[in-house]
């Protein structure tokens, strides 16, 4: 019991992050929840660090040509949800992305799950998802950022 209501702690604390940056937080039970559960719920922000050049999708058809808004297995984008070279991140790694500016996605960092690929990440990559507008993603340009690699 104490497990669940730590857990249920960490997901309404992780929610309001979310929520205080205007990022909607991925429903209870969707792929960055459920693989990257047990980081969150122990606050683990340790593993390997890399330095990555970082770029943002929205949900248009072209940001998602030709498969929509779905990630590589098919699944609906949701918030956490980045796209990699599988060759540098392995897909279903949960990563902790911090060191952006961008007024839709967390102050300080968030937890992220490599479940997408796309065709100009190659290399020393990211594609951060942010469920807004194309204007509004558009704003966040290219970025440095740090990712730490916490595992599957």
């Amino acid at each position: 019991m104490r497990k669940l209501i730590a857990s249920l702690t960490v997901a309404a604390s992780l929610a309001a992050t979310f929520a205080i940056s205007g990022v909607s937080m991925a429903a209870s039970g969707s792929p960055v929840q459920n693989t990257c559960g047990k980081y969150i719920a122990s606050g683990t922000k340790s593993g390997r660090v890399v330095n990555l050049t970082a770029t943002a999708y929205a949900p248009t058809a072209k940001d998602n040509y030709p498969y929509g808004p779905v990630d590589y297995y098919g699944r609906p984008l949701a918030a956490g949800d980045v796209a990699v070279d599988p060759r540098v991140i392995p897909l279903g790694t949960c990563l902790w992305v911090t060191g952006y500016k961008s007024a839709n996605l967390p102050v300080g960092g968030f937890y992220a799950l490599a479940d997408d690929t796309g065709g100009a990440i190659k290399g020393a990559r990211i594609d951060i998802f942010i469920n807004r507008s194309e204007s509004q993603v558009n704003a966040f340009g290219i970025q440095h950022v740090r990712v730490t690699i916490l595992g599957k």
